[in-house]
């Protein structure tokens, strides 16, 4: 243990900055935003051990984790960082992405239940207002839950109705 405090209390602050170069180096490599605090950090204790040369090395290294852990963490949490804003993004959540459109029931509904044509896609949907659509008639989609979509009679929906 002796030799660990011992190898850390030598190092000078050249050495932080040489660690923090290669961290971010990494970083540029990777493009990952992960080796950017730590390299930072790295950077920011060099100074501090330039400006204080009798720091002692658990300290350093100490500061080292702090800081580099509190930078990512803060990062992580802004715009900039990834976190989200503005509204859930239906990227990866095919059905939710029909919400408020128009389509035209596949068959009839029976039991609350029955299938909905939109665009060159069939999906399984339910009524939650007791309705019974017929095949053809024209439905809005008011929600998603995973495969199955809710819907309801379209507004109009004797006007939307296409000729057959």
């Amino acid at each position: 243990m002796d030799g660990i405090t011992e190898f850390l209390n030598s190092q000078p602050a050249w050495h932080w900055w040489a660690f923090g170069a290669v961290l971010i180096a990494l970083e540029i490599a990777s493009m990952s935003s992960y080796l950017l605090w730590p390299g930072i950090a790295a950077v920011v204790v060099g100074f501090i051990k330039l400006l204080v040369p009798s720091l002692d090395g658990r300290v350093a290294t100490f500061l080292f984790a702090v800081f580099a852990v509190i930078a990512t963490v803060i990062w992580k949490r802004t715009p900039w960082g990834g976190a989200p804003t503005g509204p859930r993004s239906t990227l990866n959540a095919r059905s939710a992405q029909y919400v408020g459109r128009f389509g035209k029931a596949a068959d009839d509904f029976r039991g609350g239940r029955g299938a909905i044509l939109i665009d060159d896609s069939r999906w399984i949907a339910i009524v939650n207002d007791g309705s019974a659509p017929a095949k053809g008639d024209m439905l809005e989609v008011t929600g998603a839950d995973g495969a199955t979509l809710t819907v309801r009679l379209a507004p109009g929906s004797l006007l939307l109705k296409p000729a057959t």
